[in-house]
């Protein structure tokens, strides 16, 4: 019994490394995509890169990372990303759910006068946290690589550090603002 389970632990990986040719691709190959791509994020440009694994035609899940501004600063959202994929021929419609962190991080002064009448400045921090986004698009495929466009709502939470002004601590309440982003780029 040993050996046959042995036997079975062998021969099916062979067997599966046997089917990754060019002529015969594994399964999970032509089920998943990636996505490198432009994006036009509240007016100004960036861009990402997002690997789906496909668990059947209609469901893939994966990984992104994008380089993009917010407020004239640097921004790197990552998140995880679902689609829900319809397949019709070369083109493929789908809609898509992100969620994920925000990399943020921007310093501001805090202006007012000290308990002695004099002006003071002090420094506190805006960072990003989470964010969620929903979408749709679309992606026509040829044989091995494709095109497509998108479009995805996201609602960003950015948090402010509290700090201390004349013996009191000044804090913030989190920044939610929300953003449209348009993506246009190649799939493979």
């Amino acid at each position: 019994m040993k050996k046959l389970i042995i036997l079975l632990l062998i021969y099916f990986p062979l067997q599966l490394q046997a089917q990754d040719s060019e002529f015969n691709p594994p399964r999970w190959k032509n089920l998943s995509r990636g996505y490198v791509y432009l994006m036009l994020h509240q007016a100004k440009f960036g861009g990402g890169i997002t690997y789906d694994y496909g668990f059947n035609k209609y469901l893939a899940a994966g990984l992104g990372v994008e380089l993009t501004s917010f407020e004239d600063h640097l921004m790197v959202p990552t998140f995880i990303d679902l689609k829900l994929r319809y397949p019709t021929g070369k083109f493929e419609p789908y809609v898509n759910g992100q969620f994920g962190y925000n990399n943020y991080r921007v310093t501001y002064q805090y202006h007012y006068t000290d308990n002695s009448g004099n002006p003071a400045t002090t420094n506190y921090q805006k960072t990003g946290k989470i964010f969620y986004g929903v979408g749709a698009g679309v992606s026509y495929l040829f044989k091995h690589i494709g095109v497509f466009a998108s479009y995805t709502f996201r609602g960003y939470t950015y948090k402010y550090a509290s700090f201390t002004a004349n013996n009191n601590v000044i804090s913030f309440p989190d920044d939610k603002p929300n953003a449209n982003v348009v993506s246009l780029g190649i799939v493979f």
